[in-house]
């Protein structure tokens, strides 16, 4: 198993993100780390707390819209780091879909360098797929897929989902042209895994706002607490 090293620096409240109000202060503390190849990523971290939890944006977005579900994350006790992927929002680099799972790994150690003794990953759309690819050599507690594809853009899950022996939750919503895929991704996955479809036609982030959003945020929340060690 491979653990990313992660240089990690805390900074003050920095750039603003599509879901704050303009001239709002970001919310979390600003922070910086450094991938295996080099890029450095920028991220915003809420909370405390052993347990800690990457949230991986979906496409086209940046970490902004996964700034709501942090906080929720963040109050149940969970150290929370959300980033932007090389190439989007503050982060240095190219839009390199395809390893975007090197900077899922980079943000997982960033948490374990701080003091998180387990990490889980929650990935929308996009940051689904890379999560479970980062699953294979990231000894990662758990991860949450969410209206993930089985590719994107040349970043392929097809070998890393049946891989992957972490526990896994896969969700999406009925309508939504992702539920098929994430049908898919659950039958080809190890145990031990769920899956969990939910009403309506919402894609990625958000799942968890709206009319099923408490329910989704309900979903994520057990998954973390059943698998957490004690």
């Amino acid at each position: 198993m491979v653990l990313v090293l992660a240089l990690v620096s805390v900074a003050v409240l920095g750039a603003c993100g599509d879901s704050t109000p303009s001239g709002a202060a970001e919310p979390g503390a600003s922070i910086t780390f450094t991938t295996q190849d080099g890029v450095t990523l920028s991220g915003r971290l809420f909370g405390e707390g052993e347990v800690g939890v990457v949230l991986a944006h979906m496409y086209p977005k940046d970490q902004s819209s996964w700034y709501e579900f942090a906080r929720v994350l963040s109050r149940e006790g969970y150290r929370t780091l959300t980033f932007d992927f090389r190439g989007y929002g503050t982060s240095t680099g190219t839009q390199q879909i395809d390893l975007i799972y090197r900077d899922i790994q980079a943000a997982a150690a960033a948490l374990i360098a701080r003091g998180s003794r387990d990490v889980f990953v929650i990935g929308a759309s996009m940051g689904g797929t890379a999560a479970l690819v980062a699953a294979v050599d990231e000894p990662l507690a758990g991860v949450v897929i969410v209206s993930a594809p089985m590719e994107f853009k040349g970043l392929d899950a097809s070998k890393a989902v049946s891989a992957s022996r972490c526990a896994k939750l896969f969700i999406a919503a009925e309508g939504d042209t992702a539920a098929q895929g994430i049908r898919t991704l659950f039958q080809l996955a190890n145990d031990p895994k769920q899956i969990a479809m939910l009403p309506g036609a919402a894609h990625g982030t958000d799942l968890f706002k709206g009319k099923e959003g408490s329910r989704a945020q309900g979903l994520v929340l057990e998954f973390l607490a059943a698998n957490s060690k004690p």
